[in-house]
């Protein structure tokens, strides 16, 4: 954790009435407050810090080995405050913030069958999910609930604008929300939730067919991430056309080195210039990068 804005960092243990999770893979986080982060992981894993991060109490866990929960998202003002997805359409929701989690039992009424679910992101009362095949087949569409978790839809994408499904989505207070998936980038407004392709530019075609999530950024912009170190800043540069396709900018970030063998997981941001990356590599550890410098073209992030 780092408590200075990533100047220096330090790392937790996680104790639960004196057992230790060292041997638990943690897979996401989200911090609707300055004190208060939930982290998810294999096992059903849920952690909870309200103290900032001096401590932390396990909320959830299974013995079912092979229950991972791949994301978690929060907000801070409406019902809903927390959803955490993953395999075996697994879902749990916190109705507010501190309380109980709940399992979600009915999320595969959607029609969307037995799926791993990947990134949900959530706004309102609305929550959206991206999802695979069990046998890891990306699915063109997301898993949608429009009334806080209490009945869910399957809302497609054509086949031909995400050709190897959608892997990750995320939106803006503002109602914008982009989708991705390799070589796919698509964007919508909450309140239609009609999906329309981003125009990948020619010299992003190489790193956008390692798409896998995708994250918000505190300037309504979002950073688009996957595997063989793509990491990139995508911005709005007008206002959207009443078709929902505005004019989107692309920008390479680039990290240390070569980055080649790393996946770049989620980006979290305190402001417009203070963002840290997480990325891993099955070759080498975890790494975070952080940025202090304002956002521009091939931009470089630094390792604390």
């Amino acid at each position: 954790m780092t408590q200075n804005g990533g100047l220096t960092y330090q790392p937790l243990d996680f104790v639960n009435g004196g057992f230790a999770l060292a041997n638990f893979n943690l897979t996401s986080i989200s911090c609707p407050s300055t004190l208060i982060c939930y982290i998810v992981g294999n096992q059903g894993l849920i952690a909870q810090t309200l103290d900032g991060g001096a401590t932390f109490q396990v909320t959830n866990e299974t013995v079912n080995g092979n229950l991972t929960l791949n994301s978690v998202s929060c907000q801070t003002v409406t019902t809903p405050a927390c959803v955490a997805v993953g395999s075996n359409n697994s879902m749990y929701i916190l109705p507010i913030l501190s309380g109980a989690w709940t399992a979600v039992l009915n999320s595969s009424s959607s029609g969307v069958g037995p799926a791993n679910y990947g990134q949900v992101a959530i706004s309102g009362s609305t929550i959206l999910i991206s999802a695979q095949t069990t046998s890891g087949q990306g699915i063109p569409g997301l898993v949608v609930s429009s009334d806080s978790g209490v009945t869910f839809q399957f809302s497609p994408i054509s086949q031909a604008d995400a050709p190897q499904g959608i892997s990750g989505v995320a939106c803006q207070l503002s109602g914008t929300c982009i989708a991705v998936g390799p070589g796919a980038v698509l964007q919508s407004q909450l309140s239609t939730l009609s999906w329309y392709p981003v125009a990948i530019p020619q010299s992003f075609s190489q790193q956008a067919g390692f798409l896998q999530e995708v994250s918000p950024d505190p300037s309504g912009s979002f950073w688009l991430t996957g595997s063989s170190g793509t990491l990139i800043y995508l911005s709005n540069g007008v206002s959207q056309t009443s078709t929902g396709n505005g004019l989107w900018i692309f920008e390479l970030q680039t990290l240390p080195g070569s980055g080649i063998s790393e996946t770049v997981g989620q980006v979290g941001c305190s402001g417009s210039y203070s963002c840290i990356a997480a990325v891993y590599s099955l070759s080498v550890n975890g790494s975070v990068y952080e940025t202090g410098a304002q956002i521009s073209g091939q931009s470089s992030l630094q390792t604390p």
